[in-house]
């Protein structure tokens, strides 16, 4: 009976009937639809929710989520091309372009003096038109000044990198952990300051080794999660 009502709810949501932030039936309507326990049909709605379909809200009861963009952490791919995989039409809007004095921080991620000028790029991730994350981009343009006039309105910032540099990009180094939105990041991201969101800290190299662009990456947390596959095996973690 729980695959049952799995099903039927699924079906549901696939066909259309239920739609994009519309409440579904509450544990007492699956109750009296199918003749079972509260425990069963409580067990089918999380199970919903665990695979990332739904949100419970206390209450006010179960309601159909956006759909969930999914990045395998386990190679190195654009944005772009993670929302075309996927069927959504990738976009961007850029939101700030100006250059920067680095501080410790910044120069200490993409090697350059502390106090050397730097291109801090601000830009809104779409799919589908819907926000998905807020990227800032931290460049080294007295190393690579071909990236001081790029257009950073284009969607491929990958892209952009090798065709300005010459260089391709390589590989990647990344942190992932929890941050709360600031007033600016949330009116970006169409939520309420303060919320929780995901925030990727990325230093991206091209060949030859050299930093080409350091990232703070916040991300709508109803719209994106990040998975991987693991090994029994340990990686070297650097510092």
């Amino acid at each position: 009976m729980y695959h049952q009502i799995l099903l039927g709810l699924t079906e549901r949501i696939e066909s259309g009937e239920i739609g994009i932030g519309d409440r579904l039936p509450s544990e007492a309507d699956l109750v009296a639809d199918f003749g079972v326990s509260r425990t069963t049909a409580r067990r089918a709605l999380d199970e919903l929710r665990r695979q990332g379909l739904v949100r419970r809200e206390p209450g006010r009861g179960t309601f159909l989520a956006s759909p969930r963009l999914r990045s395998n952490l386990a190679y190195l791919h654009s944005f772009s091309e993670e929302i075309e995989r996927w069927g959504y039409t990738p976009g961007v809007r850029l939101v700030l372009r100006e250059e920067r004095a680095a501080d410790e921080e910044v120069a200490g991620r993409i090697g350059v003096e502390v106090g050397e000028k730097v291109l801090f790029v601000r830009r809104l991730r779409l799919a589908d038109e819907r926000p998905i994350f807020v990227c800032d981009s931290y460049l080294p343009v007295a190393r690579f000044p071909a990236l001081k006039d790029a257009d950073y309105g284009t969607v491929s910032l990958s892209r952009l990198l090798e065709e300005r540099t010459g260089r391709r990009i390589e590989h990647a180094r990344q942190w992932i952990g929890a941050a709360t939105a600031a007033k600016d990041i949330a009116d970006l991201l169409e939520i309420k300051a303060g919320v929780p969101v995901l925030k990727i800290t990325r230093i991206t190299c091209v060949t030859g080794e050299e930093p080409a662009e350091a990232v703070e990456a916040y991300f709508h947390p109803e719209r994106y999660q990040h998975y991987n596959e693991l090994s029994t095996q340990p990686a070297e973690i650097p510092g």
